[in-house]
């Protein structure tokens, strides 16, 4: 049975909403780029607005005819770029975090002045990671990065995309989907670490996407189910886990300190193997959406 029917969106609201994100992203670039190091707190949204700002750039392109979808997408390759650069000074907060926070086991008092030194050379690594991102943005903002984007806001969507712009949020949101979905197929066969970082990478994306969707169509933000959300969390438990362990040096791997790590790294993979290998992600968006040929909501840990 068919769902119910999509209110319109006009390309007009999805340019005013990219807009609005854009402006957002090249604020908080101006701000890294005149004040210098960023907090932690500031870096994250940065990360995040980036992320955003992508995923609704993919749907203003698939609005455009061929030939002016090729002026974005170098424009989006660089933005794409950026980000990825501001994920890897996020990853050094995050270990920094979790080493001077109380969720991790603490270190034995004879191991505790290693511990202090790898904490010493993350806050000299992070500074020195914040330098060399505010001369990339700087680079960046100098060679008009945003203002080719705002351009590109600008180029006229194709004929009938008026009328077929739900529709081309729903492909969009059941090629991701789909993708969340054979990702949780695959940690469920195999839930090696790998296979769970991708599991996660999937479901935020999809979880930006909707998003996008929701900020467009006006409707109440639709929240995930909880078991979704536990699961979103529980992986990112773990990643943060790994880039920790990942950034030991040997005076560290062979501590008791380490073993603890590794031991709270296969508590948290070992439960989210047992989540995953009891339930099955529905053939239906997480977000609650009706949609046509949909099945009923998804139960806990789908």
């Amino acid at each position: 049975m068919a769902g119910p029917a999509r209110a319109r969106i006009r390309p007009s609201t999805l340019a005013r909403e990219l807009d609005h994100l854009l402006a957002d992203v090249a604020g908080s670039v101006d701000e890294v780029i005149d004040r210098g190091a960023p907090s932690p707190e500031r870096l994250h949204d940065l990360h995040r607005g980036m992320r955003r700002l992508r995923h609704a750039l993919a749907i203003w392109e698939a609005v455009l005819p061929e030939r002016t979808r090729e002026l974005l997408r170098p424009l989006d390759r660089r933005l794409k770029r950026l980000a990825r650069l501001i994920g890897r000074v996020r990853d050094r907060d995050v270990v920094l975090g979790l080493l001077e926070g109380p969720t991790l086991p603490k270190p034995p008092r004879p191991e505790s002045v290693r511990v202090a030194r790898l904490r010493a050379r993350l806050r000299d690594d992070g500074r020195t990671g914040r330098e060399l991102l505010r001369v990339y943005l700087q680079s960046e903002r100098d060679a008009h990065l945003f203002e080719g984007l705002r351009e590109g806001l600008e180029l006229p969507p194709r004929r009938g995309s008026a009328t077929d712009l739900a529709a081309v949020l729903d492909r969009a949101e059941s090629r991701r989907h789909d993708k969340v979905r054979t990702a949780h197929r695959r940690a469920r066969r195999h839930p090696s670490s790998t296979r769970l970082h991708r599991l996660r990478i999937q479901v935020r994306r999809l979880r930006h996407l909707s998003e996008v969707r929701t900020r467009l169509d006006g409707s109440p933000l639709d929240r995930f189910p909880p078991a979704v959300r536990r699961l979103q969390s529980g992986l990112g438990r773990l990643h943060d886990l790994d880039v920790v362990l990942g950034e030991l040096g040997p005076d560290l791997r062979a501590t008791e300190w380490v073993a603890a790590l590794r031991a709270e790294r296969r508590k948290v993979r070992d439960s989210l193997r047992a989540t995953i290998r009891r339930h099955r992600w529905e053939d239906r968006p997480v977000t609650g959406r009706a949609t046509a040929g949909s099945r009923p909501p998804a139960r806990a840990g789908s």
